[in-house]
């Protein structure tokens, strides 16, 4: 809208007009343009997301649209990108493909959309086109409208250029000269001590020589490589940079911060771990006929020139700390990594200092447990603890296999010695599930089980719980396997997904997170291929059943609070008895839960990975998704939309948004009689004041509300849509108007939103005052009575009355109501009185 003062706009003509500005300068003619607060809002304004403003190498911005127009990059297209109408952006393109993360840029002359697909967000969009997974790198692909590239009649080896012209992009076939000057610019504006990004570069030299790329020249790969600049992907540097050095540093540094270790020791892991991505390319490279993987004993090219580095540098994984960082470092961050990990392991174990062998020795074992031979791992273990009887990771990973067998006190004596915090969570389940010696029989007498030998011989210590006591330590055995082993980043990813609508305790991890892994994410059934040999025999056998159960909606029929629960699957219409202590004493009759029901081995199930509520508006989504077999991340997203923030709308629909507007006005005696004839006038306010009125449920409502101060308007409304309605109204009855201010606040939260109602809506109605709390009353008795008839969505869109004839539909209403607040106050709709009215009571 003319006049109205947009940030981004003002930006774009400061930067149009003025060129590269650093911030401060750029902070400085926003507030003298008129924008409030410009520290503050600058850096919104300066993000790539939303504003094509980009940084320069020195730091300064500029307005891209305004410096790339009628500039051309050309690219060297090959028989892929020919094959598929796309074009590999990094780096030839990205100067300009940049611009295509903003729609109104995102697009060529003619007006076909185009756009840049990166593997690691666009995967579909590659999968459609049918475009292998290892032909577009991380910089991402220009997706082109299908028979663009043959249309131009160019051929692979052949040269495309880009422009940028005031219709959108253009691309076309282009022949190119050799331009020395091009190569020369861009060395200029590098920096000796570290890369710059590619496109900064590019951006920097078009400042410095407006006539650069104005015709067709080389692509920039091969403009940088003729000049011997050094490139990676998307950055540049001088010639003769040593750039992996540079990385390297950058790595340590990283590390140092990442674990709080010490310089010497990040020198140390980041050596180690260049080791291991060696050899994990080694074992990942196609090999020749007369080629073959070295063994443990044989010198592998990884270890070329290291020899001594490792003597040093492995010493430092003595440290149990460093070893595990070592291993976050490694397969923790590639889960695909074990077997890399166990050459890294034996190779470099007869090369270090003996007291550093045994971490050797373990991550040996580690990788061993993560391609399945559980068995060898365990030999491993054994072997390091003969090694160093007080070195802690192989204790404690020998105390989880002693726990998945089942014996608790070896399992338990084996913490202690690992020196396992009393809080550690496989402390609290091995103490919860130690078994208590029989009351019956006393030390010296004959056992129960008729050896005939003395209890204290024979079963006391030994003692065995029975299956259905054991569920919970056997479902705590597989979710620490999905928490330790190579699932972590399901986990992370759940987690977020969990918690993205509240906040929650960085160590806490929600049990539908921990249940979506191992059922949806099927870590259970890694659990049992890897670990499941560890496990007693009937604790195997219940897990390969566990393996046929699903998630499903559930609806409460009885509740024996302290004991147990009767449910229904919705789904199925099987009943179930399940034993439960803790969620029997909060669940009600009739309510809907989603869980999963997991047999324990006596004829009974139990509840596991958390009870959701589900409303019932929720329930034939739900149901749908069920029935298809979600993903993982699918269900946690369903479960958690009950975490986010309600959407508030006002009585038009349109979404909550505290906005308030000034504007000076031209003329304000020819306003004021303008809105006069356009809006209601306040009687006796202290100034002119309007209000716009619409009618709502039958009732009139204030639409906004405008004050006028002098030559100045001030507009307050509840909703985005209301303020640009009245602010075209105030431009048609005022074309020189100017707004100067316009904020406008989303609100999520009822409490926050009566906080920050403008101050012309405050105090405008007292609920206390009894004529207005009588027509309060009467405007919620007029509402139930319409409501009665209603097509309601939780009840499939029948009526409420039509719900309550059918007895089909009866206990959806009965729950609907049962749901509704007993504590919202008097001016709700009560529960009861629909009740009465329906014949419900």
């Amino acid at each position: 809208m003319a006049a109205q003062l947009d940030p981004t706009d003002v930006l774009a003509r400061i930067l149009v007009e003025n060129g590269p500005l650093r911030e401060d300068d750029i902070a400085h003619r926003l507030r003298e343009a008129g924008i409030r607060n410009p520290d503050d809002v600058l850096p919104q304004l300066l993000n790539e997301i939303d504003c094509p403003a980009v940084p320069l190498v020195d730091e300064s911005w500029v307005w891209l649209p305004e410096l790339m127009a009628g500039r051309i990059l050309t690219h060297r297209v090959d028989a892929q990108e020919l094959a598929h109408d796309i074009l590999i952006v990094t780096p030839d393109l990205d100067p300009l493909t940049h611009l295509c993360e903003f729609e109104e840029f995102a697009r060529l002359a003619d007006g076909t959309p185009i756009s840049v697909a990166l593997p690691a967000f666009d995967e579909d969009v590659l999968d459609e086109r049918g475009v292998p997974p290892d032909m577009v790198d991380d910089g991402g692909a220009l997706i082109l409208p299908p028979g663009t590239l043959s249309d131009l009649d160019v051929a692979a080896g052949e040269l495309v250029g880009l422009r940028l012209t005031p219709a959108g992009l253009t691309l076309t076939r282009v022949t190119a000269e050799t331009s020395p000057s091009v190569g020369a610019a861009l060395a200029a504006t590098l920096d000796p001590e570290e890369p710059v990004a590619f496109d900064s570069a590019v951006w920097s030299a078009c400042v410095a020589d407006t006539a650069l790329f104005t015709e067709p020249v080389e692509p920039l790969s091969e403009i940088a490589d003729a000049h011997n600049l050094v490139r990676r992907l998307d950055v540049l540097a001088p010639a003769e940079f040593d750039y992996d050095r540079w990385r390297f540093d950058i790595d340590c540094e990283v590390m140092s911060r990442r674990y709080d270790i010490a310089e010497d020791a990040a020198l140390a892991l980041r050596t180690l771990v260049s080791i291991y991505e060696q050899m994990s390319q080694l074992l990942t490279m196609p090999l020749s006929d007369d080629e073959e993987v070295p063994d443990g004993d044989a010198p592998t090219p990884a270890l070329a020139g290291y020899r001594e580095l490792v003597a040093e540098f492995g010493a430092e994984l003595a440290d149990p700390h460093l070893a595990e960082v070592l291993l976050a470092e490694t397969v923790g961050r590639n889960p695909d990594g074990a077997a890399a990990l166990g050459l890294f392991a034996e190779t470099l174990e007869p090369q270090v200092p003996r007291r550093a062998r045994v971490a050797f020795r373990w991550l040996r074992s580690v990788a061993l447990e993560r391609i399945g031979d559980i068995e060898a791992a365990e030999r491993e273990l054994l072997t390091a603890e003969t090694m160093d009887t007080d070195w802690p990771l192989p204790l404690y990973d020998l105390a989880r296999i002693a726990s998945d067998r089942g014996d608790v006190e070896r399992a338990l004596a084996l913490l202690h010695r690992a020196g396992a915090a009393p809080d550690d969570p496989l402390f609290t389940v091995l103490r919860s599930h130690r078994p208590e010696a029989r009351p019956d029989v006393g030390r010296n007498e004959p056992c129960w089980c008729g050896s005939g030998r003395k209890y204290k011989k024979c079963h006391l210590g030994k003692e065995q719980l029975s299956l259905p006591d054991r569920v919970g330590w056997l479902y705590s055995k597989a979710a620490q396997h999905a928490l330790i082993s190579g699932w972590r980043g399901l986990v992370a990813e759940l987690n977020y997904e969990r918690n993205r609508h509240h906040d929650a305790p960085d160590e806490a991890i929600d049990p539908v997170v921990i249940d979506a892994v191992l059922f949806e994410g099927e870590a259970l059934a890694d659990f049992l291929a890897v670990r499941g040999p560890l496990l007693p025999d009937d604790e195997r056998s219940l897990a390969e059943q566990w393996l046929l159960s699903e998630r499903s909606l559930f609806e409460v029929e009885e509740v024996h609070p302290g004991r147990g629960l009767v449910v229904r699957d919705v789904r199925t219409g099987d009943v179930h008895e399940v034993r439960e202590r803790t969620a029997s004493r909060q669940l009600t009759a009739r309510q809907l839960i989603c869980t999963r029901l997991l047999p324990i081995g006596d004829g009974t199930a139990q509840l596991f990975g958390g009870v959701e509520p589900v409303a019932l508006h929720d329930r034939s989504a739900l149901m749908e998704l069920l029935d298809e077999g979600p993903a993982p991340v699918e269900i946690v997203a369903f479960l958690s939309r009950r975490f986010a923030p309600p959407m508030l709308t006002n009585t038009e629909g349109d979404p909550l948004m505290i906005c308030e507007a000034v504007v000076r006005v031209s003329d304000s005696a020819r306003m004021e009689a303008a809105l006069d004839g356009t809006y209601d006038r306040v009687e006796d306010a202290e100034l002119p004041q309007w209000f716009e009125h619409v009618t709502t449920d039958g009732m009139d409502r204030i639409r906004a509300t405008v004050v006028l101060e002098g030559d100045t308007l001030r507009v307050e409304t509840n909703s985005e849509e209301r303020m640009d309605r009245v602010l075209e109204t105030l431009e048609r009855l005022d074309p020189g108007m100017q707004v100067v201010d316009d904020t406008r606040t989303p609100m999520d939260d009822p409490r926050e939103m009566a906080a920050k109602m403008p101050a012309t809506a405050k105090g405008a109605v007292d609920p206390e005052d009894p004529q207005v709390a009588a027509l309060l009353d009467a405007m919620i008795l007029d509402y139930e009575t319409k409501w009665l008839d209603e097509s309601i969505p939780a009840l499939d869109g029948h009526t409420p009355r039509q719900a309550a004839d059918d007895p089909t539909r009866r206990p959806d209403l009965i729950r609907l109501l049962d749901s509704f607040p007993t504590d919202a106050g008097r001016h709700a709709m009560n529960a009861d009185r629909l009740r009465a009215a329906l014949g419900l009571e």
